[in-house]
């Protein structure tokens, strides 16, 4: 991934901009400009699409939504996408405790600024099949008394207990994090349009430069 003042270069995609518009997207695999041309769309505008391309693409099934907001947050960019490193690699061993099959979860990190200038974060994220994730490896996880209740009595849903218990993991491993409810937001996907055009609304201030907003190095993309 190559990011320029002129546009940005993923893989085989070259969007190409001028004074905030995409002006051309390539796909660099053909010796012409794509069909998904796009003038004069705005930067955000076609971020959007080029990011539900992507999805339909690899076939991505996000189903948790997820904000970390930090007691100690970075204020500088490339000090987070190091710390989305440990992150993801925390996400990934609360999933996959043992080895990392091929075709594991995916995520996606997006970077947005409080006020203040600090920064927190969005995760886009794929499920496991609760059987799946009950049955396929041991690991400890920490739930509390009310879900272990609710478990023995069979009211429950599987959603709830990943998103407890993955919740209790992040807090446990990540230090900056902290114990508070307002740490770790994680709830359902819901509408795939909206959860992409809010990620993607600090290209319409001057919170980042370009697309500094995407960790491309730690996403899934």
């Amino acid at each position: 991934m190559y990011v320029t003042e002129a546009g940005i270069r993923l893989n085989n995609d070259l969007i190409i901009t001028y004074n905030g518009y995409i002006i051309m997207l390539y796909d660099l695999s053909l010796c012409h400009p794509s069909k998904r041309k796009t003038i004069p769309l705005s930067r955000k505008q076609t971020t959007e699409e080029w990011l539900q391309e992507k999805i339909d693409e690899k076939n991505i099934r996000f189903r948790y939504f997820i904000t970390l907001t930090f007691n100690k947050a970075q204020k500088e960019i490339i000090g987070q996408y190091l710390e989305n490193q440990h992150i993801k690699r925390v996400i990934l061993d609360f999933f996959y405790p043992n080895r990392k099959p091929k075709n594991r979860i995916r995520v996606w990190f997006f970077c947005e600024k409080h006020l203040s200038g600090e920064l927190h974060l969005h995760l886009l994220l794929e499920g496991m099949n609760g059987i799946q994730f009950l049955s396929s490896n041991n690991r400890r996880v920490q739930i509390s008394k009310k879900t272990l209740f609710d478990i023995v009595a069979r009211d429950f849903s599987m959603d709830d207990v990943i998103t407890e218990t993955l919740t209790n993991h992040l807090q446990t491993h990540i230090r900056r994090l902290g114990k508070s409810k307002q740490s770790v937001d994680m709830r359902g996907f819901g509408n795939l349009k909206k959860r992409i055009q809010y990620v993607n609304k600090s290209l319409k201030s001057y919170d980042f430069n370009n697309w500094e907003h995407i960790d491309f190095q730690n996403s899934d993309l």
